[in-house]
């Protein structure tokens, strides 16, 4: 609409209507650009709202964090000003300077109340020290006896498995000989593993003595402790099975189940298999298993450190020291289950796998003895032959008579073989003959020939169904023939596969007898 007073009015009422028309529309627009301004002004102050708290939330969260960040550098430092840190980091400088081959020098270790790492690295780093150029072993205060005695006394598992480390990676014998045989007897309290699984310390500790890193003497030890962990005949329904599956999957190529005999053969022939050399330096360095060990135990928080480093794990700033359960501590398996693993596993070391057939030959004989007592014989094979409908069950012995009977009674009632009857026909053309001829006799020769020509109707009729039928019969004797070499080929078939089952049968019960023969001999069993 014109913002503006038209002069284009006849008359003063015009005139004054529409000045006022025009202030209204004037004050309509003023009003409207008023109530603009006020909600953008509200807009500017919610803004502005809305960001002071965003920035007073903002400010108050770098203030937590900052609060955070403080307290945990606080506890940072008060663990850093513990002696058992600083204790430590002084072995771990030690040991690193070890294994670096650098120029390395004996720490002065206090004796900590309660923490099994100063005395046993006191006792030990003289030890490995010794000889090397640049380093000031000096004769400890107190001697390796009394010293790892001390750690010991505070720690065994920890004190025995560091000594074992120790000795493993910087070779000394007289380290590992002393920690091995009081480790074998103790393995169920190896770290913190759970009741009746074995610990990965303490498997490291078993693979490496059975493969003859120890010497035959640990060998003897390892099997002794072995059977006093794992009892044949207490293995239960769960484990039972997974040796039958064991059993009867040994061999199995990638999607395919293999049969007991190829099975079973192949379990032979990886039971028999010799052992090889095996490099334990080599070993030792693939493995690495020790050397892990040996740094856990050194970084592992003393039992003064934990509350601080619980409290730092509190914060949940994801940094300071490990408070997890170490690798070594980790559950490894059950005693049942690794020897099976060891058992089993193609891949396995074959010394591995003569320790543990030594240990389990009794529990996979009876797996065995009980996988030979329930191979059924075949049960014979049935083939069903079916035909429009009709099904009977064929073996290589044959079939029911009475079933080949019924079904050659009901294939037959689908075929009309009866044919016409020979009589009727036979009579109703003679009926018709003599019609002619009467006819004929009373001079009606136009209806003498109908009556002789009618004389073929039945003639043909006859003859046409006769042929009908002939057909019908040679269908139904044709269909018949083919069930019954349907039924011949079946017996054939059932023969043949009866006679497969049974070689397969003979195969999978000498292959198992094989194998069992294979087995050690029972404990007590005589020649």
């Amino acid at each position: 609409m014109a913002r503006y007073v038209s002069q284009w009015n006849w008359s003063d009422f015009s005139q004054e209507w529409s000045q006022t028309a025009a202030i209204n529309e004037l004050n309509d627009a003023v009003g409207a650009e008023r109530r603009a301004r006020r909600r953008d002004l509200e807009s500017v102050h919610s803004a502005i709202g809305k960001g002071l708290k965003e920035v007073d939330s903002r400010v108050e969260a770098v203030a937590d964090q900052v609060g955070l960040l403080l307290t945990w550098t606080d506890l940072r430092f008060r663990l850093l000003e513990l002696d058992e840190n600083h204790a430590r980091r002084e072995i771990r400088s030690a040991f690193r300077a070890l294994a670096e081959g650098r120029p390395a020098r004996l720490p002065d270790l206090p004796d900590l109340p309660g923490y099994w790492l100063p005395p046993a690295a006191a006792a030990i780093l003289p030890l490995l020290l010794r000889g090397r150029p640049g380093a000031n072993a000096k004769a400890p205060a107190t001697g390796l006896t009394t010293g790892l005695d001390a750690a010991r006394g505070r720690d065994a598992v920890r004190a025995e498995l560091f000594n074992l480390a120790v000795g493993r990676c910087f070779g000394q014998a007289v380290l590992v000989d002393a920690a091995f045989l009081r480790l074998i007897h103790d393995p169920a309290d190896l770290g913190e593993c759970d009741s009746g699984l074995i610990a990965n310390g303490w498997r490291a500790l078993w693979e490496h003595a059975a493969l003859g890193a120890f010497g035959p003497p640990a060998l003897v030890q390892l099997t002794g402790r072995l059977r006093e962990l794992f009892d044949p005949e207490k293995v239960d329904e769960a484990e039972t099975a997974e040796w039958d599956r064991a059993i009867a999957g040994f061999g199995a190529a990638e999607g395919k189940t293999p049969t007991v005999a190829e099975s079973s053969s192949a379990l032979r022939a990886h039971l028999a298999a010799e052992p090889a050399h095996v490099d334990l330096a080599g070993l030792e360095r693939a493995d690495g298993r020790w050397r892990r060990y040996l740094e856990e135990l050194i970084e592992e928080p003393s039992p003064a450190e934990y509350p601080i480093v619980d409290e730092m794990d509190s914060l949940g700033l994801d940094d300071g020291p490990d408070r997890s359960r170490p690798s070594w501590a980790e559950p490894s398996g059950t005693p049942a289950a690794l020897l099976r693993r060891d058992l089993f596993d193609p891949e396995a070391p074959v010394a591995l796998r003569r320790l543990a057939l030594d240990l389990t030959a009794p529990l996979l004989r009876a797996r065995l003895e009980h996988a030979h007592a329930n191979l059924a014989a075949p049960e014979p094979t049935v083939i069903a032959v079916r035909r429009r409908g009709e099904t009977i069950d064929v073996t290589a012995s044959g079939h029911a008579a009475d079933a080949l009977t019924g079904a050659e009674e009901r294939i037959g009632r689908g075929f009309s073989t009866g044919g016409p009857s020979k009589p009727l026909f036979t009579t109703i053309a003679a009926g018709l003959g003599a019609l002619a001829l009467g006819l004929a006799a009373f001079g009606q020769w136009a209806l003498a020939v109908v009556a002789a020509l009618a004389v073929l109707i039945p003639v043909l009729v006859y003859r046409g169904d006769k042929t009908k039928a002939r057909k019908e019969t040679e269908k139904r004797d044709e269909r018949l023939a083919d069930f019954r070499a349907a039924l011949f080929a079946a017996r054939a078939d059932a023969d043949t596969a009866d006679k497969e089952h049974a070689a397969a049968h003979r195969a999978d019960r000498t292959a198992l007898e094989r194998l069992l023969a294979a087995l050690p001999a029972p404990a007590g069993a005589t020649e």
